[in-house]
């Protein structure tokens, strides 16, 4: 069989597809064959040379596929399935309180340890969601890391209420769009960003109430927006300088929700104007299992449809990571194998 790797810190010239043997049956794993998977920013992150990163590995955290064994598990083979991409050890405090996101061992499939990009995948079964009749391989391979990151923050960490106003750093991301949809579906007023006119069109589709672009008039537009209230919470997909000016835009006792450093990890903060306004600055670190099953039947009801980019070949996961580096998309890029 094939798989993917990266066979050393690089561009996309570091990508190696190798022939290796088919994984054999263990007890309490299964086995997967692939159908989908989809790219992440993690995805290029994992090329880079950062702590904790062991080269070579397998990369890629989405897939979606088919048991081809079952070993001892629940599934059947045949089974339509999608992968959860944490690996956790279901043992410590946090898991048991069903964070396996805040795991004590955690590591990302595909960035700390080998991924899920290879024709046959054995991961343990406790990783493996089984997908209702109505949900496909491409929709559900499109959830893992973007989709489940945003529910987990705006639903599980965040609680936010129908009717408030969410502004959303980094709209026209796998994550961004996400957030969008998602807290439309629960019936959020949402103000989202994003540098491109034609992107702009289609978040306004996907029912953005305002796009903003993320120029030196954010913060005065959203006051605007606001009635100078400023919003209730902002899902800040992009890190750096935005985070400092989250926490200008949201009002007292609001939320700043970050996700992602694509932009920078070092903020300036003022601690004053977190005490003294009464702010909840939380990091969101994925998601957990309930969070991508949650997700699954919200897709199934019809209410989300994940935003399908454009599908590549398996063989051509460089030009789909260099369509993501070059911000050409907006939605999920997937991968056919």
């Amino acid at each position: 069989m094939k798989e993917f790797v990266y066979e050393k810190p690089g561009g996309v010239e570091v990508i190696k597809r190798i022939e290796k043997d088919m994984p054999k049956s263990e007890p309490r794993k299964v086995i997967v064959k692939a159908s989908f998977g989809s790219v992440n920013h993690v995805d290029i992150w994992g090329r880079m040379d950062l702590p904790g990163q062991p080269f070579p590995r397998v990369f890629g955290s989405d897939l979606s596929g088919y048991i081809d064994d079952p070993s001892d598990s629940i599934f059947k083979k045949g089974d339509k399935v999608v992968l959860y991409p944490m690996k956790f050890c279901g043992f410590c405090k946090n898991c048991l309180a069903g964070y396996e996101n805040s795991c004590f061992y955690r590591a990302i499939y595909g960035v700390h340890v080998d991924g899920f990009f290879a024709e046959y995948v054995s991961v343990e079964a406790k990783n493996v969601l089984k997908l209702p009749e109505n949900v496909s391989l491409e929709y559900a391979a499109a959830l893992p890391v973007a989709y489940t990151t945003a529910y987990h923050g705006l639903i599980n960490r965040s609680k936010s209420e129908p009717g408030s106003t969410l502004l959303i750093l980094g709209g026209s991301g796998g994550a961004g769009v996400a957030a969008l949809q998602i807290a439309k579906a629960v019936g959020l007023r949402v103000i989202t960003t994003t540098s491109y006119d034609w992107k702009a069109e289609m978040l306004k589709k996907l029912g953005a109430d305002e796009v903003l672009k993320p120029d030196d008039k954010l913060l005065e537009n959203i006051f605007k927006l606001t009635d100078n209230n400023g919003v209730d919470a902002v899902f800040d997909a992009l890190g750096g300088s935005y985070t400092s000016l989250a926490l200008k835009a949201v009002r007292k006792g609001g939320r700043v929700i970050n996700m992602a450093m694509t932009t920078g990890s070092e903020i300036q903060l003022n601690l004053r104007q977190i005490y003294a306004n009464n702010l909840d600055l939380q990091g969101v670190y994925l998601g957990t299992r309930k969070d991508l099953s949650d997700l699954l039947n919200m897709v199934s009801q019809g209410k989300i449809k994940p935003l399908i980019d454009s599908v590549f070949p398996i063989d051509d996961v460089d030009k789909a990571q260099l369509r993501m580096e070059k911000r050409n998309h907006i939605g999920k890029i997937l991968l056919k194998f």
